[in-house]
Parts: structure tokens; C-alpha cells; sequence
């Protein structure tokens, strides 16, 4: 009987995989680094899902390398390392190869993205909270950011939204992260 239920599970988990492939994200909005943030739609963030945060690259740069040392520099700021924040994932860098318009920063999923999504925003450095906290960081003011979102409303959160954020990181490869 439990064999039954595993292989089951696996099939399952298995369609998932290949939905995952195929779901596509919803721009949200875009929002700059400042004192005030009014950009963001708060209520239509109020369910459970996927979201990609994005950075907007600058025409200063020519090419993924340039762009790459100085955002990497600036998120790096010995003022915010191991202040709970996300790091750079090097096995991730190296899957990007030319610069884009809007560059793959931060991939996550939450039962309630309106709350996630403030934390990454609004957290303070010091507090304990796994988070960006990009309004802490002073460096990032005048930074642009793309806010996208997936609603999944599933009733086995813990089981397929892993799957699914698994399989969106595999090919979206955001540079920063705790995975």
C-alpha cells in the first residue's frame, strides 16, 4: 500500500515539475529605492504564490561583467554581510553570460506574498529575519526593482510550491538567494 502511495506521489510530483517549466510570471510593478516606496499594489498581493524580484541593470555597463562587479560590490557592503541577507550564488552567476534590461535578483515563494515582500523591503538590517531589507541599504537609493508574481492557491503548499520554486530557480537562476 505505502508503495502504491510513493509511486503515486512521484508521478505527481513529477506533472508538477513540467508545470513548472511552463508558469509564467505577472509583472506587479516596478519601484525605486527611496525614503517612500507608494509603488507597490499591496492588495493585490494578498494570497500565496511565487515571486521574482528583479534589478534593473544601467546603460553605463556594456556588458554582464561590469554591471555584475559593481551591483555585487554595492550588495556586498561590508555594513550589510551576515546581517541575515542573501549572498550571491556563484553556481547561479555563471549561468548568465550577457547584460539585460532587467536582471534575476531574488526568487521566492510565500503563503502570503504582501508580507514576504514587505520584509525584503522594509526589514531593518539588524533584525533577524531572513530578508534583502533593500530600503536598509543605503547604497541600493536610486536602485529600480521589477516585482513579478505567480498566484498558486494550493492546498498542499508544503509539498508542491518546493517543487515548483525549485524548478523556476533552475531556469530563472536569480543571483542572489539562500538556495
Amino acid at each position: 500500500m505505502i508503495e502504491q502511495i510513493d509511486k503515486d506521489i512521484t508521478t505527481q510530483l513529477e506533472k508538477v515539475k513540467e508545470i513548472g517549466k511552463e508558469l509564467k510570471f505577472q509583472e506587479v510593478c516596478k519601484f525605486e529605492v527611496k525614503d517612500k516606496i507608494e509603488e507597490i499594489p499591496w492588495d493585490d498581493l494578498k494570497h500565496q504564490g511565487l515571486y521574482l524580484i528583479e534589478v534593473k541593470s544601467d546603460v553605463k555597463h556594456s556588458n554582464f561583467k561590469d554591471w555584475l562587479e559593481e551591483f555585487k560590490t554595492k550588495w556586498e557592503d561590508p555594513k550589510y554581510i551576515k546581517s541575515f541577507t542573501p549572498n550571491f550564488k556563484k553556481k547561479r552567476i555563471h549561468t548568465h553570460s550577457e547584460l539585460k534590461e532587467w536582471m534575476p535578483l531574488y526568487l521566492g515563494k510565500s503563503r502570503n506574498l504582501r508580507t514576504r515582500i514587505r520584509t525584503h523591503i522594509f526589514k531593518e538590517l539588524h533584525k533577524p529575519t531572513f530578508a534583502m531589507k533593500l530600503l536598509a541599504r543605503e547604497n541600493l537609493k536610486g536602485e529600480i526593482f521589477r516585482l513579478s508574481k505567480i498566484r498558486l492557491d494550493v492546498k498542499n503548499y508544503d509539498t508542491i510550491m518546493p517543487k515548483v520554486e525549485s524548478q523556476l530557480r533552475e531556469k530563472i537562476n536569480p543571483l542572489i538567494g539562500k538556495q
